[in-house]
């Protein structure tokens, strides 16, 4: 099988769930990958960037960040670009990540809709008529999709509106990275290793100063997305900014973590429209608790394996409680969880939903 991944997402960035998406197709299958176009006279490169996964990217007049953002636009560009996917791809099966994308219709016979994301509020964005584009434009790509997977049961429930043949799919986790060494009990005399890894933009700098009173305490921030709002972090002691990490970099780190931490702001994001993050899975994946701000979309997963907190004393509090709460067997659950919850087991589903419908 060919499959084509459309999304607005650059190939090489920090990997979410369409790139690992991609790669776990590609053990099997050829996949093109199609990005956020950038700037430039039109026209196409096509280069490999792993085995069995192809770049199809594309320059064109406005950026992709922007032209999302102009109806008009992006309908002259989407008819552009599917045109000429259309001619080296026609006979592709297509999974669509891009919510305004429904002219994909009009030159792919087999679309799948993977909704992650929630563009159905017309409070979406600061601009009132672009919030209406985009929720009529996820509308129609849910309706006309063969079918649609919900990354929650929110999005799931939404897309049900639209399209009868929709089902929930979790995102996954990549690999599992645990070993029966890693888990240590550390004496209250040595310093607990907390880390974050995700985009900064995001991280609930208040929650974060409140914590770092414990001296006890190494936070380790690892991520892009350094913004003013992170610079007073940077003047505290045991608040280690390390900017992104990637490889054994990255996993060395999260080896040693005690208690990994996803502290968001509150807002309409993480009430509605925030899911199984994959931090949540990277974390797991090594056998670590996790201590979060509330999320109403996770997946019924123990307490033991995320402690929610309702403000920056109860965080402090479950930190401790993560930490001290932490044993071999509970380890053991996480990765048995994980284990039934990796990219493979979702791509198996996802195929099976396209041979159920595709075939029928």
């Amino acid at each position: 099988m060919n499959i084509l991944i459309n999304t607005r997402t650059n190939w090489n960035e920090p990997p979410r769930a369409r790139h690992q998406l991609t790669r776990e197709l590609a053990k099997n299958h050829h996949v093109i990958f199609v990005p956020l176009n950038k700037t430039g006279k039109p026209g196409i490169s096509i280069t490999i960037q792993e085995r069995n996964i192809s770049v199809f990217s594309a320059t064109w007049y406005i950026h992709g960040k922007f032209n999302i953002r102009l109806p008009i636009i992006n309908e002259i560009y989407q008819n552009w670009l599917y045109k000429k996917l259309k001619l080296k791809y026609h006979d592709h099966v297509v999974i669509n990540f891009d919510p305004t994308a429904s002219l994909l219709h009009k030159y792919f016979k087999k679309v799948i809709y993977f909704c992650n994301d929630n563009f159905l509020s017309t409070k979406r964005s600061k601009s009132f008529l672009v919030s209406l584009y985009w929720a009529y434009k996820q509308k129609k790509v849910a309706q006309k999709a063969l079918f649609c997977t919900g990354a929650s049961k929110y999005l799931h429930k939404y897309l049900l509106r639209y399209n009868k043949n929709s089902h929930l799919l979790l995102t996954g986790a990549s690999m599992v990275h645990y070993r029966d060494s890693n888990f240590k009990i550390v004496n209250k005399n040595k310093k607990v290793n907390i880390v974050y890894v995700g985009w900064l933009t995001k991280l609930n700098v208040e929650w974060i100063k409140y914590i770092s009173i414990n001296k006890n305490y190494n936070i380790y921030l690892i991520g892009p997305g350094l913004n003013t709002t992170i610079n007073c972090l940077d003047r505290i002691d045991n608040v280690i900014i390390t900017g992104e990490l990637v490889g054994d970099d990255l996993k060395k780190i999260i080896m040693e973590a005690n208690v990994c931490i996803a502290p968001y702001y509150q807002d309409k994001d993480t009430e509605e429209n925030y899911v199984m993050t994959n931090k949540f899975w990277l974390y797991l994946s090594f056998g670590k608790p996790i201590v979060t701000c509330p999320i109403n979309n996770l997946p019924d997963l123990p307490r033991e394996f995320v402690y929610q907190s309702k403000n920056k004393i109860e965080f402090l509090t479950n930190i401790g409680k993560a930490f001290s709460e932490d044993s071999p067997s509970i380890i053991e659950q996480r990765i048995k969880y994980i284990k039934q919850n990796t990219w493979d087991n979702r791509v198996e589903e996802l195929l099976g939903l396209y041979k159920k419908y595709a075939f029928s």
